[in-house]
C-alpha cells in the first residue's frame, strides 16, 4: 500500500467547543500515512493491516465466489499490510476458509467436537445443493 493511498476517518477531530490548539498541534493532527510521527508503515502489526482494511472498504457487498450476502475481506496475496482494492477480494466465510485452506482442518475439528450437529448440518447443504443444481 503506498502512503499515498491512506485516507483519513470520517469522524470529525479536533478539539472539544471552547477549547483552543496552536497551529503547530493543529498541523500535526492533520498529519496522515508517513506524514505522521507515529507511522509505522510496514512493521505495524498484521491486525493493523486488516483494521485499515475494514476502515477503507466498509461497503464491500456479497460474496464473489458464493454470492452470499455476508462478505469480509481476503488479501489475495497474504500481506494483510497491502490494501489496494486489486489485492481486496469479497468472500464469504466458508469461502474464505477454504480460499486459505483452513475449511478442511475447521470441518475435522467441529466433526470431533460435534459429530451429529455437523452430520445434520453437511446433510442439509448437500440437499440444499442437489436442489439448486
Amino acid at each position: 500500500m503506498t502512503d499515498s493511498t491512506v485516507k483519513p476517518p470520517k469522524a470529525k477531530t479536533g478539539p472539544k467547543k471552547g477549547f483552543k490548539q496552536s497551529p503547530e498541534h493543529i498541523a500535526r493532527r492533520k498529519m496522515w500515512g508517513a506524514a505522521n510521527p507515529k507511522w509505522k508503515g510496514d512493521a505495524a502489526l498484521v491486525n493493523a493491516g486488516r483494521q485499515r482494511a475494514r476502515r477503507i472498504y466498509q461497503h464491500i457487498g456479497p460474496c464473489s465466489g458464493c454470492g452470499a450476502l455476508r462478505g469480509e475481506r481476503h488479501h489475495r496475496d497474504g500481506n494483510t499490510h497491502n490494501n489496494d482494492s486489486a489485492n481486496i477480494a469479497v468472500l464469504c466465510r466458508r469461502c474464505h476458509m477454504a480460499t486459505d485452506g483452513r475449511l478442511s482442518a475447521f470441518l475435522e475439528m467441529a466433526r470431533a467436537q460435534q459429530p451429529k450437529a455437523v452430520a445434520a448440518r453437511i446433510r442439509s447443504c448437500r440437499m440444499a445443493e442437489g436442489l439448486s443444481r
